[in-house]
């Protein structure tokens, strides 16, 4: 039983395993957890250096508690603009890990779950309002934004394709452009 788990979870998934068109329990698994981690990973790192900055002592409840966030006090306030900005660049993530603009609101809602789940397990059932809208607020960065730039990154693979690429300065060329070219070569 735990061969099978040992075998497929014990080594580090090439990219072309974590991003695909395939929808197996075991891809969508592992990208959750992905996601997630670069999630709290970002958090962590963001505030680990904004305390530095303000030469506050850091501490892991800032991410697992509901009771910091607040709209009282400038650590508060701190914490809510820097889990919204935790949020802007997990959009990032969601584009490069997910790719796929109809799978963004899945992921960016089970992010949010996750969160719930883990904020209640270490401080009990989230009562602040302010919470809830930073939630609310967060999800909602992540959902319209992650759509946005995955359509935007799934638009430009499939229909520009080919077409020179006047922000990098270069020509990319589909199959479709070289086989047609390779076929014309071969008449002549």
């Amino acid at each position: 039983m735990f061969d099978s788990f040992k075998l497929h979870y014990s080594r580090v998934p090439s990219f072309q395993q974590i991003q695909g068109n395939s929808s197996t329990p075991s891809r969508i698994f592992l990208q959750i957890v992905i996601l997630q981690v670069f999630y709290y990973l970002t958090a962590i790192i963001l505030f680990f250096a904004t305390a530095q900055l303000l030469g506050l002592p850091f501490s892991f409840k800032w991410c697992f508690s509901w009771q910091w966030v607040s709209l009282e006090n400038t650590l508060g306030l701190t914490l809510a603009a820097l889990w919204l900005f935790d949020s802007l660049l997990s959009v990032f993530f969601i584009t490069i890990i997910i790719g796929r603009s109809k799978l963004a609101w899945d992921y960016a809602l089970t992010v949010h779950v996750v969160n719930l789940a883990l904020v209640w397990l270490n401080s009990g059932f989230p009562t602040s309002l302010y919470w809830w809208l930073l939630q609310i607020c967060s999800c909602a960065i992540m959902i319209t934004l992650g759509t946005w730039t995955t359509r935007w990154k799934e638009l430009r693979e499939t229909f520009f394709d080919g077409i020179a690429d006047t922000e990098l300065g270069q020509m990319h060329e589909s199959a479709s452009t070289i086989s047609a070219a390779t076929t014309t070569a071969e008449r002549k």
